[in-house]
């Protein structure tokens, strides 16, 4: 298991230069505009893509095939990607924290913590979006996934963008229950997050295990 991770942190590492140089970018960005939050934003993101890299890797190299003669079971493997991925997003996490704590401290923000909760709540999303794709990836492979990805992500992007801006246009009155709804969601949304990405990462973790124990190669 130890090794399967190594492994993948070795592959990340390849595209390291990439991620540094864009830390360095969007870190003057963010000092220069002040708004440390969107370096946050962008750091978790580029981590989550770079993760992808390592699908990559394993893919040109057949590492599957390799990976099942080895005494390691097809569980073994899926564990280990879930298991890479949380590491990384908590790295990702202590990654911004520490910078976001930095750019306040410098730039002398109200307060030096601010900002710290989005950080999280992004490192949570990292985690969903992993969750979803991960069980993909596992069934068609990380070629064909990408096209998965975008219509996963683009076409709700836009759906949402343009039913915004029919509701923005109309301007309806929100039924009564639907506004409490959201108010109990506000309310409680750092023990719903939590929870959310606890059931969203067994689900999928699940999910991908059962596909990988069918798989043949």
């Amino acid at each position: 298991m130890k090794g399967l991770i190594i492994k993948d942190l070795i592959n990340m590492s390849k595209s390291i230069k990439i991620v540094l140089a864009l830390a360095v970018f969007y870190g003057v960005m963010a000092f220069s505009t002040e708004n440390p939050s969107g370096f946050a934003s962008i750091i978790l993101l580029v981590l989550a893509m770079s993760m992808l890299s390592t699908y990559t890797y394993d893919e040109m190299a057949n590492w599957d095939i390799y990976a099942l003669t080895l005494p390691i079971s097809r569980d073994n493997i899926i564990q280990a990607k879930y298991i890479f991925m949380i590491i990384i997003s908590l790295l990702g996490f202590i990654l911004n924290g520490l910078t976001l704590i930095l750019i306040n401290w410098l730039t002398k923000a109200s307060g030096v913590f601010d900002g710290l909760v989005y950080v999280a709540y992004g490192t949570a999303i990292v985690i969903w979006f992993y969750s979803i794709i991960i069980p993909v990836i596992t069934k068609v492979g990380i070629t064909k996934a990408r096209l998965y990805i975008v219509l996963f992500y683009t076409i709700p992007f836009l759906s949402g963008t343009f039913i915004f801006k029919q509701i923005k246009k109309l301007q309806p009155e929100p039924p009564e229950g639907l506004v409490k709804f959201l108010e109990i969601l506000i309310r409680n949304v750092d023990t719903i997050i939590p929870i959310l990405t606890i059931v969203l990462l067994g689900i999928s973790y699940y999910i991908s295990v059962m596909i990988y124990r069918k798989k043949q190669f």
